[in-house]
C-alpha cells in the first residue's frame, strides 16, 4: 500500500472518530489535518473537498448527519436529476425535497443548469478517485482489468448515478463545463488503462506488439456502448453475461498464448 493510500485510510478513520466523538460540526479540514498529522495540502491532494470525503464515508456505511444547506441541495438535486430527468423538474421541486425555500437555492446556485454542472463535477471526481485507485494496481494487471471492468459493468447497471450523466450529456451537450468533465474522464481512463497494459507487457503477460492506446480506447468505447444497449434492452445481463463476454474478448486479444 503506497503512502497516499495510507493517508487516505487514516483520514477516513479520523473522520469517523471525529463524527462519533465530537460531532459533525467538528469535521473540518483543519481538525482532520491536526489529528492525522498531515498538512491541509495533503488532505486536498487526496480529497478535493470535504464533500468528497463525506461521500466516501457514506459509501463505507458511516452515518453522516447533514448540517450544510448546500450539501442538502446537492444531494437532493443529484437524486432528482437522475430519477426524473433534467427537463422534468424545476428548482421548486428541488427546494421542496431539500426542505428549503426556493430563494435559498439561489443563494448557492444561480440556475438549475449551474446546479447540474456541480452535480456532474462532483460525480466525476468520485468516479476518477474510485476507478483510479483500482487502476493504480499494476502488480497484477490481469486482476486489475477484471476488477475495473466488473466495477464498470456494475456501475452502468445502476440506474443512478448512471442516469445522471445521461441526462447531463443529452440535455446540455453544449455546456462547456459538462463537456470538459466528459473529456477529462475520457483522458483519465485512457491514460490509466495504458499504464496497466504497459505493466502487463513489461511483466511478460500481455503481447509486446499491442497498440496500447488503441486497445485502451476500444475497450473503453465498448464499455461506454453498453450503457446505450442497456437502455434499449433492460433485460441484458450486464453484470454477469455481458461482463464475461467483454473480459473474454479482451484477454483473448492481449494475453500471450501459452504453448
Amino acid at each position: 500500500m503506497d503512502k497516499k493510500e495510507l493517508s487516505r485510510k487514516r483520514i477516513l478513520e479520523c473522520a469517523k472518530i471525529i463524527i462519533a466523538t465530537e460531532g459533525i460540526d467538528k469535521l473540518t479540514v483543519l481538525n482532520l489535518a491536526k489529528k492525522c498529522n498531515i498538512s491541509k495540502r495533503t488532505f486536498y491532494e487526496i480529497f478535493s473537498s470535504k464533500s468528497i470525503l463525506i461521500d466516501e464515508l457514506k459509501q463505507e456505511g458511516c452515518r453522516v448527519p447533514i448540517i450544510d444547506e448546500r450539501e442538502v441541495i446537492i444531494e437532493k438535486a443529484r437524486e432528482r436529476f437522475a430519477k426524473k430527468g433534467y427537463t422534468r423538474i424545476d428548482m421548486d421541486e428541488i427546494a421542496k425535497a431539500a426542505g428549503l425555500q426556493r430563494t435559498t437555492l439561489y443563494k448557492y446556485f444561480k440556475s438549475k443548469e449551474e446546479l447540474l454542472e456541480y452535480c456532474i463535477e462532483h460525480e466525476t471526481e468520485m468516479i476518477k478517485r474510485e476507478a483510479g485507485r483500482i487502476l493504480l494496481n499494476v502488480e497484477n494487471p490481469v486482476e486489475t482489468l477484471k476488477v475495473y471492468i466488473t466495477g464498470f459493468c456494475n456501475y452502468i447497471s445502476n440506474p443512478y448515478p448512471n442516469s445522471l450523466f445521461s441526462e447531463a450529456y443529452n440535455q446540455l451537450q453544449y455546456n462547456k463545463k459538462i463537456d470538459q468533465c466528459s473529456k477529462d474522464i475520457h483522458h483519465f481512463f485512457v491514460e490509466r488503462f495504458i499504464i496497466v497494459l504497459k505493466a502487463g507487457i513489461k511483466s511478460g503477460i500481455f503481447r509486446s506488439d499491442l497498440d496500447v492506446k488503441g486497445v485502451a480506447i476500444v475497450v473503453l468505447a465498448t464499455l461506454n456502448g453498453l450503457d446505450f444497449f442497456s437502455k434499449i434492452d433492460p433485460s441484458l445481463d450486464i453484470k454477469v453475461q455481458i461482463k464475461n463476454s467483454v473480459l473474454d474478448l479482451l484477454f483473448n486479444t492481449i494475453l500471450i498464448e501459452k504453448t
